[in-house]
This record gives structure tokens, C-alpha cells and sequence, in this order.
């Protein structure tokens, strides 16, 4: 059966005729938040869940020059939505994130402690989440309070949430495998794909740096970034000066055009500084890409303790580089990585997400 059509197994879904308020962005916003609420709604549906979407995001002000109008006007308009749609659900869900992307908290939470009164449950993402918490939790500690749920996506932020008195679970991230087609990789070719947002977080540099030292060990290798952001010209210019050449950069790619890239490929890179549970790493082993990344937030955990990827240090260019050239060659360790990595992946379903969602929706105390 495919994972889209998945339903809770044995019984009638526990998750039939729910109403549940999902406060979140939405596509065309792009980023994982928004990925992951579209799988989670897409999931709930599927169980025969109402969920009335509120979408956070005002698109058609969706640029930096509007940001100081934007702000304010997003959580008016969010208010009104939540107050015109809330009451008629059973369950509020938020997805937040921190700095701007908790807003949506300051202004759901107190209107439904006062006004709606539902169950409440805070979905929290983002691998700066125990910086943040550390440095606001006079102004964030009070509204996290509010929700009789919080789950976020990574053992480093749950110990941050609970060294602060929030008793927060670990919620993991949804992977919708139907998307990506599994390439059994018994061998790599020196082909490299780096998939993030070029941003000092993600370290797309040290990407650059590792891909020079595999270089020039391995002439015929090449890597491909996908993503843009504030560095790019940086890293134009560490092209130019090391006069490195087989680096294409694809853009901004649409959700399923990435598929098609991982198919093309043969190991994948990540270089991230902080993390919480990068969904891009699990697509990777979905697709039977073999794996070498930083060991930023969670991803040791998710990597299942090196078995679905090789884990190293942050920053580290030169392991890095000597990670990429040993599965290049070293067939069976490719090989390896490749088929646990797709077991790896399947772990984080919908079946296995329904099971978390029906405690933290409370739905057992209601004998669904």
C-alpha cells in the first residue's frame, strides 16, 4: 500500500471526524515547516480528519522590503482567521519555529486560552530552538505554558525545552518516501549534491572546500548545489579563486524536481552548523543516496548511529572530503550506507506520526 494511503491499522481511525485547526504556513511558502504540514495535513485527511487550514503567510507581501509591514498585518490577519474558523474545531495545532516564526504563538495561544479553549499542541521546529528559548524565555516561557502539548523534532531542543520546565516530546519528521524512487547504490561515482539554503547555518563554504579537496584527489568529481541565499556570491568568488570547475547550481527547485537530481547523483553532502531533524537528509535515504554530514542538532540520532550516514565533525572540511573519497572507493561501505539509509527513511511515516498525534491530540481519554 502506498504511504499517502496509509490509515491506522485494526480499528477505525481514531482521527474520523476530528476537526483540527491547523495553524501553520502554506505552500506556495517554501521551507520545511511548510513541507511538514502539508504531509501532516495530507496524513490527517487521509485518516478522514477535518482540517481547517489557517495559513500564517501573508504571500502577497512575501518580500524583505515589506517585512515591517508585513509583521503586524500577518497577526491581524491571523487573529481574524483563527477567531472566524476556531471555534468550530476540536483541536488547535500549531507549527512554529523560532524568532518570527513563533508569532503565530503570541497570537493563537492567549485567544484560545480565553476565548476558544481547545485542546492546544505546539509543533516546534528549527535547530536553533535552545539558543533562542535560552535567550527569550522570559517573553516565549509563559505562552509554551499555554499548550497542553508541545512536541518539537530533536533530542538537543527537547533537553533545552525541558531544562526550562517544558515538558516537551519528541514529535519526529514526516517523509512522504512515495516521492522518491530507491537507487540501490553498490558503488559511487564522484557525483555530489548539497541541497540547503546558502546561509552561514548551512555552511555552504565548507561544502565548496570539501568538494575542492575531493577534487583534487578525484579530477572527474562534481557537485551539485541546490538552494540560493545571501552567500552566493562568496561562494562565486571560492569558485573563481580555486578555479574549481563541474559545480552546477540548479536554483530554487519546486518540490518534485528534487527527485530527479537525487536519481542523477551518488553521495550526498550536508555541511549544516546547527540542525534540528533536516528532512532533506531523510529524502536522501529514501532515495538510496549514500551520506556525509556534519553532526549538528539531532542528525547522530538520525543517522541511527552512523549506519544510515557517515557522521563528522562541524566544520571539519578535511574528514569531510576523506568520508566522500572512501565511499567513492569503497563499494561495500556504499552499499551499506545505501540500504539502511532507505530503512531509515522508513521509520519516519505517517503510521508512526498517527500513533504520536493520537496521544498529544488526546484522543485515547475520548475512547476514539
Amino acid at each position: 500500500m502506498s504511504q499517502r494511503a496509509e490509515k491506522t491499522e485494526g480499528r477505525q481511525s481514531p482521527f474520523k471526524g476530528l476537526r483540527v485547526c491547523m495553524v501553520a504556513p502554506y505552500l506556495p511558502k517554501k521551507g520545511g515547516v511548510t513541507v511538514q504540514t502539508h504531509l501532516m495535513v495530507d496524513g490527517l485527511e487521509r485518516e478522514g480528519a477535518e482540517v481547517v487550514r489557517i495559513d500564517t503567510i501573508l504571500h502577497s507581501l512575501n518580500h524583505r522590503l515589506l517585512l515591517p509591514l508585513r509583521i503586524p498585518l500577518q497577526a491581524l490577519v491571523t487573529a481574524a482567521r483563527f477567531l472566524k474558523h476556531g471555534r468550530r474545531c476540536d483541536i488547535v495545532h500549531i507549527q512554529a519555529c523560532s524568532w518570527w516564526g513563533f508569532l503565530p504563538v503570541f497570537v493563537v495561544g492567549p485567544l484560545n486560552k480565553w476565548l476558544t479553549k481547545k485542546r492546544f499542541v505546539i509543533s516546534f521546529h528549527g535547530g536553533g530552538g535552545p539558543i533562542w528559548i535560552a535567550k527569550y524565555k522570559r517573553l516565549v516561557l509563559p505562552y509554551l505554558r499555554m499548550a497542553d502539548s508541545v512536541v518539537v523534532v530533536s533530542t538537543k531542543i527537547q533537553e533545552a525545552f525541558v531544562k526550562h520546565g517544558i515538558d516537551a516530546k519528541i514529535l519526529w519528521n514526516l517523509v512522504d518516501i512515495d516521492r522518491f524512487a530507491f537507487r540501490e547504490r553498490k558503488a559511487a561515482k564522484p557525483n555530489l549534491v548539497w541541497i540547503r539554503h546558502f546561509e552561514d547555518v548551512y555552511d555552504p563554504l565548507t561544502a565548496l572546500e570539501v568538494f575542492a579537496k575531493v577534487k583534487r584527489v578525484i579530477p572527474e568529481a562534481s557537485i551539485t548545489f541546490i538552494g540560493d541565499g545571501s552567500l552566493k556570491s562568496e561562494m562565486d568568488k571560492f569558485i573563481s579563486s580555486n578555479r574549481l570547475s563541474d559545480v552546477r547550481f540548479t536554483g530554487r527547485l519546486a518540490n518534485d524536481a528534487v527527485p530527479k537530481i537525487y536519481e542523477e547523483v551518488d553521495i550526498f553532502l550536508n555541511t549544516s552548523k546547527r540542525d534540528g531533524l533536516p528532512t532533506a537528509l531523510l529524502e536522501a535515504n529514501a532515495s538510496g543516496l549514500p551520506i556525509v554530514t556534519t553532526d549538528a542538532g539531532s542528525i547522530p540520532d538520525m543517522m541511527d548511529g552512523g549506519k544510515a550516514g557517515v557522521v563528522l565533525g562541524i566544520g571539519d572540511a578535511d574528514a569531510l572530503a576523506n568520508a566522500v573519497i572512501e565511499l567513492v572507493r569503497n563499494p561495500e561501505k556504499t552499499h551499506n550506507l545505501s540500504v539502511w539509509g532507505r530503512r531509515n527513511a522508513e521509520k519516519y511515516s505517517w503510521r508512526r506520526c498517527a500513533q504520536d498525534l493520537i496521544v498529544h491530540y488526546g484522543l485515547q481519554a475520548f475512547g476514539r
